[in-house]
């Protein structure tokens, strides 16, 4: 019997697919979810609130104490020694596609368009086989339609889908 479905676009064996868990949070725990059978792994999500928050907390630690005395120009580390966004998770996607045969699908949670395109670009470049966005957007102002909302959404995927060749959903 064939159990073999399509998602995302993908030929998948069966239709189990890992969604996030503790599990897409290592090599070791994707490896058990394929081994137990599933045939695709959902990474966690990557925020973009966090890579935000990243990149300004090493920028206010490099500026803070710029002109404190002659030698503070010499505390800033050489741009090869840091990174102000999770390289870890991309580091993560292609370890996994390495060492895996089922599709690893990255995961995008934010809100503006500028975030998700530059890191659905990177998550592909990893080696991802498709990509998930989860759009986070409270619409507080009573003045913004219903509609305009939607265009929004609908804006984000657009421009995701420009930055990126695999399967978006």
């Amino acid at each position: 019997m064939s159990l073999t479905t399509n998602y995302l676009g993908l030929t998948l064996k069966n239709p189990i697919v890992a969604s996030s868990s503790p599990l897409s949070h290592t090599l070791d725990g994707i490896r058990r979810l394929e081994d137990a059978g599933a045939s695709a792994v959902v990474m966690y999500s990557l925020f973009e609130e966090q890579i935000t928050l990243d990149s300004l907390y090493v920028d206010h630690y490099l500026r803070s104490n710029t002109n404190s005395h002659a030698e503070a120009l010499s505390y800033f580390p050489e741009m090869d020694r840091y990174n102000v966004w999770p390289e870890e998770y991309v580091d993560l996607i292609r370890r996994a596609k390495e060492s895996c045969d089922i599709p690893i699908i990255g995961s995008l949670n934010g809100v503006s368009i500028g975030g998700w395109t530059n890191y659905a670009g990177l998550i592909e470049d990893a080696g991802a086989d498709a990509l998930e966005l989860n759009i986070y957007y409270v619409p507080t102002s009573l003045e913004i339609t219903g509609r305009e909302v939607e265009d929004m959404y609908v804006d984000m995927l657009r421009q995701v889908k420009r930055a990126a060749t695999i399967p978006v959903r």
